[in-house]
């Protein structure tokens, strides 16, 4: 089975932009050699990777599959090449949401300082994973158990956890709060990639507070600020996301929140144990401070 770069290139770009003609602009090629490419490689594969109709490109389950695959052989080729011609080679961590808090402009300027040619550039991905299961990103940061087998993690650090109030909220101007004192109110959580469940509630024995669903952080935020909900979250989200209209109060009796990089277990970056490192280092002198 003979499959060329070319045509993994066509198939990560065709599945990118959901369009034929927009992954040959983004290639710098045609649009029939974009079909051709993909054709050739559905040939090999024996199997079709994407749905075509006449508005638009959807890639097929095996698609999707083979899609991820192909992203991070792409990305490995792309920096064994850099490495033999010492060009820069970026390394891609994805987040959701808080990166790494306070940690993150120090780190990242840190590291890359350090390391020139193999700068850390962060990509907001608003799935659980990151974009690792996708091959969006090299590594992750997440905060929530890794519960899926290709995926493999190491804890970096741990925050601990704040309710995120409208500024006229009247806990606003507590120094700290304890979750019963939260139950009364409507909880907005982030159903995509969110740490706050009802069992951080019943497990310690507490009444539920009611519940409402937003899309992502910003959506989270804008609740919040409006005086339609509150939060609990990462310390890391208050650094990350200043907002007007909102403010963060610590929670007393709420277990802190781990701070984990997190890898595709086939694709290792080959730097991943060194990041790790500088990040716990970052945590690590934090908590000492």
């Amino acid at each position: 089975m003979d499959i060329e770069v070319r045509q993994l290139r066509a198939l990560v770009a065709v599945d990118d932009e959901r369009s034929f003609t927009a992954a040959a602009d983004l290639l710098g090629t045609s649009q029939a050699s974009v079909s051709r490419s993909l054709a050739a490689l559905e040939h090999a594969l024996g199997t079709r990777l994407m749905h075509r109709t006449t508005r638009r490109v959807e890639p097929t389950d095996a698609g999707a599959a083979f899609a991820a695959t192909a992203r991070r052989v792409l990305a490995e080729l792309d920096r064994a090449v850099a490495e033999v011609r010492g060009e820069r080679s970026v390394i891609r961590v994805g987040y959701a949401w808080a990166a790494l808090g306070a940690h993150t402009t120090p780190v990242l300027r840190g590291w890359n300082r350090a390391h020139p040619d193999a700068p850390i550039r962060l990509v907001r991905v608003n799935v659980r994973d990151g974009g690792l299961v996708d091959g969006v990103v090299d590594l992750a940061v997440i905060r929530h158990d890794v519960d899926r087998a290709d995926l493999d993690s190491e804890l970096v650090g741990v925050e601990p956890r704040v309710v995120a109030l409208p500024v006229d909220h009247p806990l606003a101007d507590r120094p700290s709060v304890g979750l019963a004192e939260l139950v009364p109110f409507v909880v907005g959580v982030d159903r995509h990639t969110g740490t706050t469940s009802a069992a951080l509630w019943s497990s310690a024995g507490l009444d539920v507070p009611p519940m409402t669903e937003t899309g992502d952080v910003e959506e989270w935020l804008d609740l919040i600020a409006a005086g339609d909900a509150i939060g609990v979250t990462a310390s890391g989200t208050a650094h990350h996301y200043p907002r007007p209209g909102v403010v963060f109060v610590p929670i007393d009796d709420a277990p802190p929140i781990e701070v984990r990089l997190a890898w595709h277990h086939r694709h290792r970056h080959p730097a991943a144990s060194r990041i790790a490192r500088a990040i716990r280092a970052a945590y690590d002198a934090a908590a000492l401070a």
